[in-house]
């Protein structure tokens, strides 16, 4: 009853038979379903009036999709023509095949003299309809069956079959900490999961381990990555059982540069200088949220970081300081558009990322930073194509140290460091190809795109460093006065899949012209996309 929500009758179903896919006749005196028993599939139908069952198909192994009926003529959706097609079983019993589809008609239902039903094709599912009248009828009564796998099949003799094996499984406590850690996968290179957000091209030589434990509550990354010829290794540990997500992380062996103020300008570096070691600690609430297309994921969080670097200066007795402490919070907001398996950027997404962080035992050497990131995402002129704008600001309160700055440059420039740092980007992806074309299971090439490009920024108290012999960058230039720094350009990538890991790899070229340069910069680009990965934001 549906106003009082509640079951007024129940009618058992003969032979006690599993009923599925329940239809009204088109009269509505009559409901026809398929019947599931130990003899296979079959069509019968009940009519609440007078309480009576009828029988229209007797079950068999044929596999029906639905039933209609109108007119005490059955139209259904049968496999016994090898794939799926519309019959029909007139009163008289007389059954016609009315459709010859190659991969499969399903979902039938009739509406005057059209039966109107989805046709599977190699594009996809298409609405038809076909015209009663105009069918000359067909009869499948003579029809070879051995083709079909269904009947090259046979069944074991009843009661030929051993029963089960009686087992006794004694209950076993699980000991979570007995299970920390299940190395499921790896990557022939090495890339930070969490950097890749924002920098996909944060892809290194080496390797990388992920682990998850079966609760997946938590996870494990361990890492070794070679560049300019120094071996470093970097492990990630990850528990979100409960709120709040407690994340660590260490990174050891990268070059340690020696850091000077103005009045240690003139000190020697200290002997010997130690590898980097940089170890970090992370309580965050992420809060993922769905609305419709849209699904948004907020972030807050708090970090502190040490790092083992030298910083050289006098006060007092001491010449350099070895190892600082930062404290950071962290607010990243997203929202994005479900994307289609083709877009290269969300239809509509909007990012808003900021971040504070001091030195809070190091006050006279470092100040407090500012970064704020924003993108917006658009769709582009034609299909899968897309449209990025992004926004990043730095501002530091420079003691003695002015820090690397956290957001972008325009592309093309490198060695600059700026005290407050302004940044403005357009970008329009679009797919150029999909040759689709695979090497075995080693190289699979999915598409090739292009972007194009064009960075602006503008930055004051400019650091403009170069490299020396040793490979070690050296101040050439501070201004402290307003610079801008711009660029546009062309990046071609090809979209490809390694050895069957499920991370989409790009790579290519860059080729950027920065503002009076009349030739371009040109750089080989290799980057790992994880949007669609559950481990993706």
């Amino acid at each position: 009853d549906i106003k009082s929500n509640k079951i007024t009758r129940s009618v058992p179903a003969p032979g006690n038979a599993s009923l599925q896919r329940p239809q009204w006749s088109a009269d509505g005196s009559e409901i026809t379903v398929i019947s599931l028993t130990d003899k296979g599939e079959g069509i019968i139908s009940f009519r609440p009036e007078n309480q009576a069952w009828k029988v229209f198909l007797e079950e068999s192994r044929d596999d029906y999709q639905s039933s209609f009926l109108r007119n005490d003529s059955l139209f259904f959706v049968s496999s016994e023509s090898g794939v799926e097609n519309i019959f029909a079983l007139s009163p008289e019993k007389k059954l016609s095949r009315l459709t010859n589809s190659r991969f499969g008609a399903t979902d039938v239902t009739v509406s005057g003299n059209r039966v109107l039903f989805c046709d599977y094709s190699s594009s996809g599912n298409d609405i038809c309809s076909l015209n009663l009248k105009s069918i000359p009828g067909y009869d499948p009564g003579n029809r070879d069956r051995r083709a079909y796998l269904v009947e090259n099949i046979t069944l074991p003799e009843k009661g030929g079959v051993a029963g089960p094996v009686q087992k006794i499984y004694q209950p076993v406590r699980y000991w979570k900490w007995q299970h920390l850690f299940r190395f499921h996968s790896w990557m022939p290179f090495y890339a930070d999961i969490e950097e890749l957000q924002s920098d996909p091209a944060s892809v290194r030589p080496g390797f990388t381990l992920l682990s998850q434990n079966n609760l997946s509550t938590l996870t494990t990354t361990l890492g070794y990555e070679y560049t300019n010829k120094k071996h470093m290794f970097h492990s990630k540990i990850k528990w979100q059982g409960l709120y709040p997500v407690i994340e660590s992380s260490l990174d050891y062996g990268d070059y340690n540069y020696v850091f000077r103020t103005r009045s240690g300008a003139k000190l020697e570096d200290p002997k010997p200088i130690k590898p980097e070691l940089v170890f970090s600690n992370t309580l965050s609430v992420p809060l993922t949220f769905t609305n419709g297309r849209f699904y948004q994921f907020f972030q807050p969080s708090v970090s502190a970081n040490y790092r083992n670097q030298y910083i050289l200066y006098i006060k007092g007795d001491t010449i350099y300081d070895y190892g600082q402490t930062e404290l950071a919070a962290r607010l990243y907001f997203a929202n994005f558009h479900k994307a289609a398996l083709r877009d290269i950027y969300p239809r509509f997404a909007h990012v808003f990322d900021f971040n504070y962080s001091f030195y809070p035992f190091d006050k006279d050497i470092y100040g407090s930073f500012l970064t704020l990131r924003t993108a917006l995402y658009f769709p582009g002129f034609f299909r899968n194509n897309g449209i990025r704008f992004r926004y990043e600001a730095d501002k530091q309160y420079v003691e003695q140290i002015s820090m690397w700055n956290r957001i972008n440059y325009p592309r093309g420039y490198k060695n600059l460091a700026s005290e407050n740092l302004h940044f403005l980007s357009a970008d329009y992806v679009t797919p150029l190809a999909y040759p689709d074309f695979n090497l075995m299971s080693l190289f699979y090439l999915t598409r090739i795109r292009a972007d194009l490009f064009y960075d602006y920024a503008s930055g004051t108290g400019n650091y403009h460093f170069e490299p020396n012999n040793a490979g070690s960058l050296v101040l050439k230039k501070y201004n402290e006065s307003r610079e801008t720094f711009s660029s546009f350009g062309i990046e071609l990538l090809a979209d490809f899949y390694v050895l069957r890991f499920p991370y989409m790899i790009s790579s290519g070229i860059q080729a950027a012209w920065m503002h009076g340069n009349t030739s371009p910069s040109i750089e080989w680009l290799f980057k790992m996309d994880i949007n669609g990965m559950n481990i993706g934001r």
